[in-house]
């Protein structure tokens, strides 16, 4: 498929996704951009959210990531994102256990907790039930 997308996810730590895809579907700040071969030139800001990579097999792939930036030129798509991370790599009860946390922190007003830092928490989290449902239902 050297025609298709080169699609890679990348974190301080190292690229968590690389490969060539048919589509992908980005998680943009003003709604999910979907992205086909010859997509124009476009740079972008990454939400909290799931990317969609949809291999020329028919098979789909789900990575949860967090806030970031796109950059789509040439039949490459390259996300620069805070954390990633694969759906079959994701363990669902702990991502449930975190976003629970979250919620108790952000309704415990009268707490000494940092409230962007578990808004943060609970946007990952949920993102990251989200990759391993879609995975499931697919």
């Amino acid at each position: 498929m050297k025609d298709g997308i080169h699609l890679e996810i990348a974190t301080a730590g190292g690229s968590v996704y690389d490969d060539m895809v048919s589509y992908v579907e980005l998680p943009f700040s003003g709604g999910s951009v979907g992205v086909l071969k010859d997509h124009a030139p476009m740079l972008g800001a990454i939400e909290d959210g799931v990317v969609t990579a949809r291999k020329e097999d028919g098979t789909t792939e789900f990575v949860a990531v967090d806030l970031g930036v796109a950059n789509i030129v040439h039949n490459e798509v390259t996300l620069l994102v805070r954390t990633a991370e694969r759906a079959e790599n994701i363990d669902l009860p702990r991502a449930e256990a975190a976003e629970h946390r979250a919620r108790e922190r952000l309704a415990d007003k009268g707490g000494d907790w940092d409230m962007k830092r578990a808004q943060i928490a609970l946007h990952r989290a949920m993102a990251r039930q989200a990759a391993v449902r879609m995975m499931k239902g697919r």
